[in-house]
């Protein structure tokens, strides 16, 4: 990112997308994020990150996350992790920080307005569960009933 680049304040939030294994902390470009329990997250954030005010192709954060213990008689857990991740398209309106973690140490960032549910959040279904779209929101949606 560069220096003369316009930043704006984004909270970081997360999701685990784990059935097994907790992320004790995280930091999106040393910005930190809530604990999350296994499958969970988007219920809070943390304050502040900050982003570039306008997206760029190529775009990249570093994600640094530590794992908690898992369920009774798993293994302890895998040390901590770090990745350069890089960030999709978002539009000018901005909004939060959003790291998901999956199995495997994969993690993948998102900058979004909306919640994991509904229709507008940029990721495919698949990157999505165990969430799901709202079929409500789909449906006002297809009526025009979502504003911008």
């Amino acid at each position: 990112v560069g220096c003369g680049d316009e930043r704006v304040p984004a909270s970081v939030e997360g999701y685990n997308h784990m059935s097994n294994r907790s992320i004790l902390s995280f930091t999106v470009d040393g910005a930190g994020g809530p604990n999350l329990a296994p499958q969970s997250g988007g219920g809070g954030s943390s304050c502040c990150g900050s982003i570039p005010a306008r997206w760029r192709p190529g775009m990249k954060v570093k994600v640094e996350w530590s794992y908690g213990s898992g369920a009774p008689g798993t293994p302890s857990p895998p040390p901590p992790q770090e990745a350069e991740v890089e960030i999709p398209r978002y539009s000018s309106r901005a909004g939060s920080l959003q790291a998901h973690f999956y199995p495997n140490h994969k993690v993948k960032v998102v900058v979004a307005t909306y919640g994991i549910e509904h229709p507008r959040y940029p990721m495919s279904e698949e990157d999505k569960l165990p969430w799901e779209t709202s079929k409500q929101l789909l449906e006002y949606e297809k009526e025009g009933r979502l504003p911008e």
